[in-house]
């Protein structure tokens, strides 16, 4: 379906757009996203100094690998969960192979973050998805209403997948002129932006399978806007109480697992 293609661009406009109407501004016409995509195509690519090859291949990698994920969670084929947490895997892999491609001390500290981020959160973020598929089934297709069960702590590890605030560490704005993709510029980082969005609309997609299967796009939709509106309204977590809190996390979603398998 052709629409797909553009969701990507109405999720990047709804996160833009709440975070304005939250900060009391106005924000971006609809159509902006995709006007800010094109722009970014006119841009002189800088590559800095380091491994060329590498850092001009994996923006496009992360793209194909995002958008995978996103047309497979929409699709709601057979194993999604399976698919998507090693596509989400590979993400990380992909963008550590991009920070550390150049020699910048932006790049390298984002990474560094990022890494801590993941290495804290990968227990939680596939457990809380595996939980409700071994208890219901690797369909999400017949998952019944009760596996809303699962959602509160599926919908706080999916924030910190994609790095929303209060785990937006790794791309924190002020403080390391936005990380791992500080040296993106053109294309590449035009690239990396639709990503960002593509795994959005994949992670939401995940969640909304919890509810049920009717009206399944709007029930997606209606759960990245509400993480959108927590991301704009929650203070942004030290990397001491990120790793705390995320502790705790893994935690309930190991307990979820347990839970679950002892009950199929």
């Amino acid at each position: 379906m052709g629409y797909e293609v553009l969701l990507p661009f109405f999720y990047e406009w709804i996160d833009r757009k709440m975070h304005a109407k939250v900060q009391r501004r106005v924000g971006p016409p609809l159509l902006q996203p995709i006007y800010d995509f094109i722009k970014l195509f006119k841009k002189e690519v800088i590559i800095p100094h380091g491994k060329k090859l590498i850092f001009v291949l994996a923006p496009p990698l992360l793209l194909i690998n995002s958008v995978l994920a996103m047309f497979l969670a929409l699709n709601r084929v057979n194993y999604v969960v399976l698919f998507l947490i090693t596509l989400f895997l590979l993400d990380i892999l992909i963008k550590t192979f991009l920070a550390y491609s150049v020699k910048s001390p932006y790049s390298m500290q984002g990474m560094s973050r990022l890494a801590g981020l993941k290495m804290a959160l990968d227990p939680a973020f596939p457990l809380s998805v595996l939980a409700p598929a071994f208890l219901f089934g690797f369909n999400p297709i017949s998952w019944p209403m009760v596996a809303v069960g699962f959602f509160p702590l599926a919908l706080i590890a999916s924030m910190a997948e994609l790095e929303m605030t209060p785990f937006d560490i790794p791309t924190a704005e002020g403080e390391i002129a936005s990380g791992w993709k500080a040296e993106l510029s053109g294309v590449l980082l035009a690239c990396v932006n639709y990503a960002h969005y593509a795994k959005a609309v994949a992670a939401s997609a995940l969640l909304a399978y919890m509810w049920g299967p009717n009206y399944f796009f709007l029930k997606s939709l209606g759960i990245f806007s509400f993480m959108v509106l927590l991301s704009s309204l929650l203070p942004r977590f030290s990397v001491k109480k990120l790793i705390k809190y995320l502790t705790i996390l893994n935690i309930v979603a190991m307990l979820e697992v347990i839970i679950s398998l002892n009950l199929y």
